[in-house]
């Protein structure tokens, strides 16, 4: 009885212990936040230039962060440029004296990001190692999610910025 007793006891100790929040990982040495500025975009395609926003303050892993942050905003903005400038240039050459065709032909021509060859990281920081056993890898995807999620509304928020430039 006594030996059950204390079981139940150590059972719902551990029960209630999982219930307690746990700290905020520290940021891993050498990936400490920085924002950085330059241009975006593999070469042979469209590049603009570019200042990164920090990473998140819970993404323990600011490389993969970045990482995921880019991959994500090419091809984001890949898939809504694309259609974009398609139906433009397909309307400039039905409407060539159009002068507000033209300007968004213009306004759209040469904006895809070449991915081809591109590297987006998702071999090391893919969905696989989220629930790795391994800290670092489980961190780094994590991170790298987080990156993906920012990367993705920068991109529509300057497609947006981009659409409003558009002549009707």
């Amino acid at each position: 009885m006594k030996a059950t007793k204390i079981t139940l006891m150590a059972a719902a100790a551990l029960a209630l212990s999982a219930c307690v929040q746990l700290p905020t990982l520290p940021t891993l040495p050498g990936a400490q936040p920085v924002a950085s500025s330059g241009v975006m975009g593999p070469p042979g395609g469209y590049q603009q230039p570019w200042t990164a926003v920090p990473p998140s303050p819970d993404a323990c892993n600011s490389q993969a962060f970045m990482e995921g942050y880019k991959a994500e905003y090419y091809l984001t903005w890949n898939r809504l440029i694309g259609p974009k400038q398609g139906m433009f240039e397909m309307q400039a050459k039905q409407r060539p004296a159009d002068p507000a065709v033209a300007w968004n032909a213009s306004l759209y021509k040469g904006k895809l990001f070449n991915l081809q060859g591109y590297d987006n990281g998702q071999s090391r920081y893919g969905m696989q190692n989220i629930t790795s056993t391994d800290y670092l890898k489980r961190c780094a995807a994590t991170s790298y999610q987080k990156g993906q999620n920012a990367g993705g509304a920068a991109a529509l928020q300057g497609f947006r910025e981009l659409e409003a430039k558009e002549r009707r």
